[in-house]
């Protein structure tokens, strides 16, 4: 396989600030997650760290339900935040999920890159499922991303 990194970009009508705000809260990852995948927090506070690690509900059709513990792994407020999935108590897996923030039109609106990285899966029981999504699913997000921004 080539890549193994996706992304998309898109402008949201809020400041940076703002969008960091949904992205450091946990419980609204599902409002976000166009893949329909995230199912709720298990955390309920939002992360403020690199280090911090934040729990989810997760649903795949061939997997059914499970939790993923996500470790913060990039933390710079209004700026950017990644994290990497792992199993509860186990192994990260080598993908990264993250979004970079830059302020733009005056610092009104804001340039949000969603990245999908799984240059680092070694684990061989992931490979065939990967990527598990791809450029226009991280482009849903960002347009789910932009309709919260719009309702706040």
């Amino acid at each position: 396989m080539g890549e193994k990194r996706l992304q998309a970009t898109r402008v949201v009508d809020i400041r940076p600030d703002q969008v960091f705000t949904l992205l450091a809260t946990p419980d609204r990852h599902p409002d976000l997650d166009a893949s329909g995948t995230v199912r709720g927090s298990r955390t309920h506070r939002p992360v403020g760290a690199v280090g911090d690690v934040f729990v989810m509900d997760m649903h795949g059709e061939d997997m059914g339900d499970y939790a993923v513990e996500n470790h913060v792994v990039a933390f710079e407020p209004d700026r950017e935040i990644a994290w990497a999935p792992a199993t509860p108590g186990g192994d990260r897996g080598g993908q990264v999920w993250g979004y970079r923030l830059e302020p733009c039109n005056g610092g009104g609106s804001t340039r949000v890159t969603h990245v999908y990285d799984w240059s680092g899966v070694t684990m061989e029981r992931l490979l065939p499922y990967l990527p598990i999504v791809d450029a226009d699913g991280l482009a849903a997000t960002l347009e789910r991303l932009a309709g919260l921004a719009e309702q706040a």
